[in-house]
């Protein structure tokens, strides 16, 4: 998939070299947000599909008997129930552990992948395995409850999707497929309106856009059309 592709040229490549974070931020049910409509079952629903993501991307990077050697890490507020069940899920294909358990020792190479971590402790631990100098990488999929501290600016945003709504439906979407730039498009037409570097998007010493200009881009867009629409009667 596109962010399975962005993730590997940005482990290849990381913004900052000496900061080996890579995050993705999408939402992995197509027709609702993170949480859908904040029901238990679409909440598990979400849970399901990120875990489907992570053990797809763990497989993709891990070529068997070769490496590199892959670890999903369970959130510290996931319940014991939950990480057995991802272990389970796992197979060969990754090493699961819970960040109640603590950590193993790693190697050079070792891809450790977050699993929607939500906790300051969950961002703070994936930071510092990044800076470490001890592994090969560490991808944050879908981190939940961030705020202005979780996610520092050296990090690289390897894919991010969100689409963006205008007069109750989705009129665009900001678009991330590392290495190239941000892009606002277009929902009908499926055209670029505005591409951004990290310098212009991201909200000060943060990892996270500020959406404000290209919703602005996607609600102009929407606008003409519409009144092009009603000129032409």
């Amino acid at each position: 998939s596109q962010a399975i592709g962005s993730i590997k040229a940005a482990l290849a490549s990381p913004k900052n070299p000496s900061f080996r974070l890579v995050e993705v931020e999408f939402p992995v049910l197509a027709a609702q947000n993170k949480l859908g409509d904040g029901s238990l079952r679409s909440a598990k629903e979400a849970e399901a599909a990120n875990l489907q993501f992570a053990l797809k991307l763990a497989k993709s990077i891990s070529i068997p008997f070769v490496g590199p050697k892959v670890y999903v890490v369970a959130s510290s507020a996931a319940s014991n129930s939950f990480a057995a069940s991802v272990a389970k899920k796992a197979g060969g294909s990754a090493t699961v552990i819970s960040l109640k358990d603590g950590l193993p020792g790693f190697d050079a190479t070792d891809i450790v992948i977050f699993l929607t971590p939500s906790t300051s402790a969950d961002y703070r631990t994936a930071e510092s395995i990044a800076t470490s100098g001890t592994v090969g990488g560490v991808i944050i999929v879908n981190g939940y409850a961030k705020d202005a501290k979780s996610v520092r600016q050296e990090a690289t945003m390897a894919y991010y999707y969100k689409p963006l709504t205008y007069n109750s439906q989705v009129a665009g979407y900001l678009v991330r497929e590392y290495p190239s730039q941000w892009t606002a498009v277009d929902a009908v037409t499926n055209s670029a309106l505005g591409a951004f570097t990290d310098e212009e998007i991201l909200v000060r010493k943060t990892n996270t856009p500020d959406l404000r200009t290209s919703v602005k881009l996607v609600q102009k867009s929407f606008d003409e059309r519409a009144i092009e629409a009603r000129r032409r009667g």
